[in-house]
């Protein structure tokens, strides 16, 4: 077997049936040619950061890596913004890409170090020889995955293409947690026992180690209220009255973190992955810890206790022994402090067709099931408060990352892996103009879904921030796009809405269309700037 073979052959055991990339006359091609009879599509994209993006949401659907391929080179280092997307966004991804010999100090074409190009974001690099192929791509499917997914680099170079690597290694068993020490855990315990409200703040390693519904029953039994990471969305139900919403790491004032903190004695952390905060942490308050790994970075600086390892046994254990010493937070003040927030996400009055027009009508229409893809833009802040997420895989958007240009590619990642899931994309104009060139792919590998473009002619977000530092107000304006002519050119279904009654028209019918539909939303463009201040709590 020969090793294109046999990347394809483990990726149609792993239940893959697409890769992503652009392919060049060598090892690329070869994969093409190896997917064409093996089952495996590779999905031409226009930009290979955009291959490592779908590749890796793709993935996280199927719930096994994805693929991504770039030639040497120039190639390469265009993989490596995807890579750096999946890094922060804690996915898992194999960038597999043609190299040059590393033990050369030849300059030729496309021949650049890649240890150094990826070297910041990796979880792992690795080039292919022959007699340990099978090996080595066994090791690097477990590395991408194992904890906090990230991305792994494989290199080929040019000998690797012919030649007998073997077959394909059964994939390595997932690791197991470590078993918590019960010592630090019975510590815990009387941190907690001894505060009268406790905030928990819940990350995404929770539901790596299986542990919502444990999650669930601790802060029931001592009343907690709980705040979730920006990773960690529907790891504890959004629509639970005792969800009070997301710890971006603002710490300042009119953010919900900071308000239902003000109002707690302690601060329990479960699985919370350091990278999810804006600011190193900024609250006086005592702190405790529930660690997935004790090789993992803590949040807190100071906790006064800390226990690592498997947080279903952890949370288990300290549900059984924990008790708050006073009746916890009520439901009624939960509500209470979320109210006073939310105050800062209404509808402006004024505005013709507003963003909360576009969240409220496609949470509407959105069946129970479906999934919202989406990214970074003056809107995020938005859909964290008024878009209640109830389970993790029904919702891939932008966390460590805030990322632009997530969502295009993201959404045909995730669609062409769960092709009979509903689900939207919601984006924005500054993002879609990074990923233009993708559209045709939906069009070309018949990926059906609304893609919701929120279209504001500028950078909104930048603009509300020079507005705040009371800079002039210049350099962030766009061209008016029509994204809908754009879309009708490439085959795919277009028009733009102008009022919430085009927009559910457009959005009911984009769910009986056979092709995508891009909706260009031209919403009222300064009620659109002016409310992004008070989403981050800047109110002048």
């Amino acid at each position: 077997m020969k090793l294109a073979e046999l990347i394809v052959d483990d990726a149609k055991k792993r239940g893959i049936d697409h890769m992503f990339g652009i392919p060049g006359s060598g090892f690329p091609l070869d994969v093409l040619e190896a997917g064409r009879t093996g089952g495996v599509r590779l999905v031409l994209t226009a930009h290979e950061s955009s291959a490592a993006i779908a590749a890796a949401c793709y993935g996280a659907m199927k719930g096994t890596p994805g693929i991504a391929i770039a030639v040497k080179g120039v190639g390469a280092g265009n993989l490596v913004g995807g890579a750096v997307n999946a890094h922060f966004e804690r996915l898992a991804v194999l960038c597999l890409s043609e190299a040059g010999d590393p033990n050369s100090d030849i300059e030729m074409t496309q021949i650049a170090n890649h240890d150094l190009m990826f070297g910041a974001v990796a979880k792992l690099q690795h080039t292919f020889n022959h007699e340990t192929a099978g090996e080595s791509l066994q090791r690097a499917i477990f590395t991408t995955s194992d904890g906090r997914p990230g991305p792994v680099v494989l290199n080929v170079t040019g000998g690797m293409s012919e030649g007998d690597v073997g077959t394909a290694l059964p994939n390595l068993p997932a690791a197991m947690p470590d078993a918590p020490d019960m010592a630090a855990l019975d510590r815990i315990a009387d941190v907690v026992k001894g505060a009268e409200r406790v905030v928990v703040i819940a990350g995404a390693d929770v539901m790596r180690h299986g542990a919502m519904d444990e999650l669930a029953a601790f802060v029931e039994s001592i009343g907690a209220a709980v705040l979730t990471s920006m990773e960690a969305r529907g790891v504890f139900p959004e629509s639970d009255s005792r969800w009070a919403g997301l710890h971006i790491g603002g710490y300042g004032p009119n953010h919900i973190e900071t308000d239902i903190v003000n109002a707690a004695d302690l601060v329990l952390l479960v699985g919370v992955d350091a990278m999810m905060t804006h600011a190193p942490w900024g609250f006086d308050l005592p702190t405790a810890e529930l660690v997935a790994r004790p090789e993992y970075t803590t949040m807190s600086p100071n906790p006064i206790a800390k226990a690592d390892g498997d947080l279903k046994a952890s949370l288990s254990y300290l549900t059984s022994k924990s008790q708050s010493s006073g009746g916890g937070f009520s439901i009624d003040e939960i509500s209470a402090i979320k109210d006073t927030i939310l105050k800062l996400f209404a509808r402006p009055e004024a505005a013709k067709f507003a963003q909360q027009d576009i969240i409220e009508i496609s949470r509407r229409l959105l069946p129970e099931e479906g999934v919202l893809v989406s990214e970074t833009g003056a809107f995020v802040r938005f859909l964290e408060h008024l878009w209640a997420v109830d389970r993790p895989e029904r919702y891939i958007g932008t966390s460590g990352g805030r990322t632009m240009g997530l969502m295009i590619p993201a959404a045909l990642g995730a669609k062409l892996a769960k092709p009979d899931v509903p689900m939207i994309g919601i984006g924005a104009d500054g993002s879609t103009l990074m990923r233009l060139g993708e559209l045709e792919a939906f069009a070309r590998e018949g990926v059906v879904m609304p893609l919701i473009i929120i279209n504001d002619h500028a950078l909104g977000t930048m603009k509300s921030r020079q507005k705040s530092r009371g800079m002039v107000d210049y350099g962030l304006d766009l061209q008016p796009v029509n994204f809908a002519q754009i879309a009708l050119a490439v085959g795919l279904n277009g028009v733009v809405v102008n009022t919430p009654e085009q927009f559910e028209l457009a959005l009911t019918d984009a769910f009986d269309a056979d092709v995508a539909t891009v909706i260009d939303a031209r919403v009222d463009p300064q009620p659109y700037w002016d409310s992004f201040g008070p989403s981050i709590g800047v109110l002048d």
